[in-house]
């Protein structure tokens, strides 16, 4: 058994962040260690520095004050290191991970935990692409993609969310790489007979620079010109937000219903109801080394996901047998993949959906991963 200490800049299960470092930790004690979270840059630090969740110890640190400390810190991570070196002598872990570190640190914190006998490792679930970032955004990507490329090597160990970035790093020589995509807490046993009728689509999620949403809402638009033949359930875009994507003022004339933001447990409705969810990406690193929760969470509730082909987690899903996957992503290609669909009988939806439910017990569920992670934790530097 081992004391980990978990390093992240996530706090609590409340974003992707925090729900990724909150399952790996879940797996990790499920094998018998002690997990405590070391969270960083909290807006909510200095209110209460050190709460209980769920079994767990998060120690909450939160952003310098000062404007100047806070750029040094982007920069080199000085602040941070500073609080994570007084965290290891304090709590005395037998290993840390560090989740997607930013600041150029992780040489740094190799260097200063190896003489103490404590092993170092990294949570990755991200590889930005530089020509998309701007301003500090643009620095954060520049780290990330130093800190990948020279520094990842010498860890002991590397939790890779995707089979692209783990392909990367067992190319480049790093020592242990555990491949884990997102966790789920539960994946249904049964799934949601099809209803016979017009075909229901959804999208869950912020789209943000990530996700395209534009050319499958005209590709939605185009197909249903003449009477409604498939709905688009849109969560977490306003209506507002979509009409001024597609400059239309009455949305489900053309089959589209925006929910905007809802809690989690109304979006899981959505998705339960719909026969396809959906996800399209552009050929980009960031999309081959991701792995969208959104994936995962279709395929864990019985849904069968149309996406196109990038190179990441999309390599999971199966042409026609546990969803539909596209080359391009231009909204003529993703409008014959919905006629496609729409030439479906509920049988063959049905068996979609079943095979969706078999993929996700066969990656989704953290047992699969406990001994593998355990090993890690355990072994010595």
């Amino acid at each position: 058994m081992s004391k980990v200490l978990y390093i992240s800049w996530s706090g609590l299960p409340e974003t992707a962040a925090g729900i990724r470092v909150y399952q790996i930790a879940k797996v990790l004690r499920e094998a018998g260690n002690e997990v405590i979270f070391l969270s960083l840059s909290q807006p909510t630090a200095g209110k209460q520095d050190e709460i209980e969740y769920d079994g767990f110890h998060y120690i909450l640190k939160g952003q310098s004050k000062s404007k100047i400390k806070n750029v040094e810190n982007i920069f080199c991570g000085c602040t941070d290191f500073c609080v994570i070196k007084d965290t290891i002598i304090t709590e005395k872990p037998d290993t840390v991970i560090v989740y997607n570190e930013k600041e150029r640190m992780t040489k740094k914190i190799v260097s200063f935990c190896h003489p103490l006998g404590i092993t170092v490792g990294a949570d990755v679930t991200e590889w930005y692409e530089l020509s998309r970032s701007k301003k500090w955004n643009y620095v954060v990507a520049k780290n990330v993609d130093y800190r990948i490329r020279t520094m990842d090597s010498k860890l002991d160990y590397i939790i890779s969310i995707s089979p692209f970035l783990t392909a990367y790093y067992q190319s480049h020589g790093c020592k242990n790489v555990i491949e884990i995509p997102p966790i789920m807490d539960c994946v249904k046993s049964e799934i949601v007979p099809t209803s016979h009728g017009v075909r229901h689509l959804v999208y869950a999620g912020a789209p943000a620079q990530k996700d395209l949403l534009l050319p499958y809402l005209i590709a939605i638009k185009d197909i249903n010109d003449d009477r409604v033949k498939v709905v688009a359930d849109i969560v977490g875009v306003t209506k507002e937000q979509v009409r001024t994507l597609l400059q239309i003022d009455d949305l489900e004339k053309s089959g589209i219903i925006a929910y905007g933001r809802v809690p989690h447990e109304e979006c899981v409705k959505v998705i339960e109801k719909a026969d396809f969810s959906i996800l399209f990406r552009e050929n980009l690193r960031y999309a081959k080394a991701g792995f969208s929760t959104k994936l995962s969470e279709s395929l864990s509730l019985g849904i069968p996901v149309l996406c196109n082909a990038v190179g990441g987690a999309d390599e999971i899903i199966i042409d026609g047998f546990n969803g539909i996957k596209i080359e391009g992503c231009d909204s003529a290609s993703i409008m014959k993949a919905i006629e496609r669909i729409l030439l479906l009988d509920e049988g063959s939806i049905d068996a979609m959906k079943q095979h969706a439910i078999e993929t996700a017990k066969q990656r989704f569920v953290g047992e699969l991963y406990t001994s593998v992670l355990d090993r890690a934790v355990n072994m010595k530097p």
